[in-house]
C-alpha cells in the first residue's frame, strides 16, 4: 500500500508539474505576442505626422507640440491660480480681468525667458533649422509656465493663510500642543514654544491649501471667463509664425 501510495502521489506531483509547465509556456507566448504586437504598433505610431502642426514621422504629436499643449495647459492653471489668489469671485468682470492680466504676465516672461536663452543658444543652428527653433522655443516656454504655476501657487495661497479661519486653526494647534504633558511641564521652554509654532503654521497652512481648493472649485463651476470677449492672443500663435521666419538678427527680435 507505501509503494502504490508512492507511485500515486508522485503521479499527481508530475501531472501537477506538466501543467504549471504548460501555465509558465503558455504565459511566456502570450506576453511575447504582446510585446511583438506592441512593438509593430509603435513601430507604425512613429510614422505618423504630427496631428497638430503636421511635422513627418512625430509618433502622432512632435515634441513642440506637445510642449505647447503642455504650456497652454499650464498657463490656464496659473491664471485660475491667480484668480482664485486675488479677484472677486463674485464678480465676473474682476476674474476675467485677472486671469487676463496673468496671462499677459507669463506671455511677457516667456518672451523674455527666449531672449535670455538666445544669449547662450548657437543661433547658427536654429537658423539651419527652423524645426529646432520651434523645439527651443516651446520648451522654454514649457519651462516659464511651469515656474508661474509654482509661482502663482505661492501668492494664492498666502491671501487664505491670513484669513480668519486660517488663524483659528492655528490658534486651536497651538493650544493642542499646550495640553500635551511635556509641554506643560516646560511651557515656555524653546523645545515647547518650537514644536507649538510648528503645529500652528502646519495647521494655517492646511487651512489656507483648503480655502484654495474651495475657491478654485467654485472658479471650475461658474466657469467664470465671460464668452464673447477677446482675450490676448495665445502665445502659441508666435510659435506658428516662428517656424515660418527666418532666424535672420531681425527676426531673432521680432520672435523675442
Amino acid at each position: 500500500m507505501e509503494a502504490e501510495d508512492f507511485v500515486w502521489r508522485h503521479e499527481q506531483a508530475s501531472v501537477e508539474q506538466a501543467r504549471r509547465d504548460a501555465v509558465r509556456v503558455a504565459a511566456q507566448e502570450r506576453a511575447e505576442r504582446e510585446r511583438r504586437a506592441a512593438a509593430a504598433a509603435d513601430a507604425v505610431r512613429q510614422v505618423l505626422p504630427c496631428e497638430d502642426c503636421g511635422r513627418e514621422r512625430s509618433a502622432g504629436l512632435c515634441e513642440a507640440c506637445d510642449h505647447r499643449r503642455q504650456t497652454e495647459t499650464l498657463i490656464g492653471e496659473a491664471a485660475l491660480l491667480a484668480a482664485a489668489g486675488s479677484a472677486d469671485l463674485t464678480d465676473p468682470d474682476s476674474v476675467a480681468a485677472v486671469t487676463a492680466e496673468a496671462r499677459t504676465a507669463i506671455g511677457t516672461s516667456i518672451t523674455a525667458a527666449w531672449q535670455e536663452s538666445l544669449k547662450i543658444t548657437d543661433v547658427a543652428a536654429l537658423e539651419a533649422s527652423p524645426e529646432v527653433a520651434e523645439d527651443a522655443y516651446a520648451f522654454a516656454a514649457f519651462q516659464t509656465a511651469q515656474q508661474a504655476v509654482r509661482e502663482c501657487q505661492d501668492i494664492a495661497l498666502a491671501m487664505p493663510g491670513r484669513t480668519e479661519e486660517a488663524e483659528a486653526e492655528a490658534r486651536r494647534a497651538y493650544k493642542a500642543q499646550q495640553h500635551r504633558p511635556w509641554f506643560q511641564h516646560n511651557p515656555t521652554g524653546a523645545d515647547a514654544v518650537a514644536a507649538a509654532t510648528k503645529a500652528a503654521d502646519t495647521a494655517r497652512e492646511r487651512t489656507a491649501q483648503y480655502l484654495l481648493a474651495a475657491r478654485l472649485e467654485q472658479l471650475r463651476e461658474q466657469a467664470a471667463v465671460p464668452t464673447g470677449q477677446a482675450g490676448p492672443a495665445p502665445w502659441t500663435d508666435r510659435l506658428t509664425e516662428l517656424a515660418a521666419r527666418p532666424l535672420d538678427g531681425e527676426a531673432l527680435e521680432v520672435i523675442a
